[in-house]
């Protein structure tokens, strides 16, 4: 496992794919810290100590268009250039493989949430100097701060890793980056729209609606940063999954493709 671990590793570090994405991720949070600047009841959010978690909170917004990209693409490229077919001729190796690049990939996550948080100093700082607030917020330096800090972190870095596996998983099912990639863009669009007609239809349908992926990835961060940042900011939307509930059903939602795509590769022949 140690030695896949560090092929994974070296990947990483030599393709621009990652390195691509995050920089794009900070574009846009970027550009969303500066319209989100513009509306007077949110502006104090944004300032520091309070603008790391709204920057944390903004990632997880932006997570289901940038990171199925990479999760599809790295495992479905694999077996489009044949080079899996070497590491995975011997079964006992083709879990431990998957997992790897999972792990590796969601180091990557965290690492991206790292530098978000370093990001989201400057446009704070920006947004200070540009409104002329203050540029620290001291009242807002509570002693509980750094914990609830911490819980956002938690909370976004699991939402990311969400669609990052599921779209990692539909790469290593499909055996195709097209796939992996399409599947787990198309999944967030695909909730978008159907729990919004069943929103708007009411009844059973909002019920099954409130159970979609989506609420509960757009809740989560919400809920837990809930008691730090201001209600303008943090309000809920129409269905408001409470924090246990978000995390083990996202908890399944991300079992059940990444178990699946491990069965299929323990079983099926890989040269094929």
């Amino acid at each position: 496992m140690r030695e896949l671990l560090s092929a994974e590793w070296t990947k990483l570090r030599h393709r621009w794919m990652p390195r691509i994405l995050l920089i794009l991720m900070l574009i846009i949070l970027g550009l969303l810290f500066w319209g989100t600047a513009t509306d007077r009841t949110q502006r104090a959010d944004l300032l520091m100590p309070h603008g790391w978690m709204v920057g944390m909170i903004f990632a997880s917004f932006v997570a289901p268009f940038l990171w199925p990209i990479l999760g599809g693409s790295w495992a479905g490229n694999e077996y489009g250039w044949g080079t899996i077919r070497m590491v995975l001729s011997r079964r006992p190796n083709r879990i431990q493989f998957v997992l790897a690049g999972l792990l590796i990939l969601g180091l990557f996550v965290a690492l991206s949430l790292i530098i978000t948080v370093i990001f989201s100093s400057l446009a704070a700082l920006a947004v200070a100097l540009l409104t002329g607030n203050k540029i620290f917020v001291g009242s807002n330096y509570t002693p509980s701060f750094l914990v609830d800090l911490l819980k956002v972190f938690l909370s976004s870095w699991y939402v990311l890793l969400f669609y990052l596996a599921v779209a990692y998983a539909a790469g290593t099912l499909f055996r195709s980056a097209a796939v992996g990639i399409g599947v787990g863009i198309g999944v967030t669009l695909a909730d978008l729209i159907i729990s919004g007609i069943f929103f708007g239809l009411g009844g059973r349908w909002q019920n099954i609606a409130e159970h979609f992926p989506g609420v509960y990835t757009r809740a989560l961060p919400l809920k837990v940063a809930a008691g730090t940042l201001s209600r303008q900011f943090a309000r809920s939307g129409r269905a408001t999954p409470g924090i246990p509930e978000s995390i083990l059903a996202l908890a399944l939602y991300t079992a059940i493709p990444v178990a699946l795509a491990l069965v299929l590769v323990r079983a099926r022949d890989v040269t094929s």
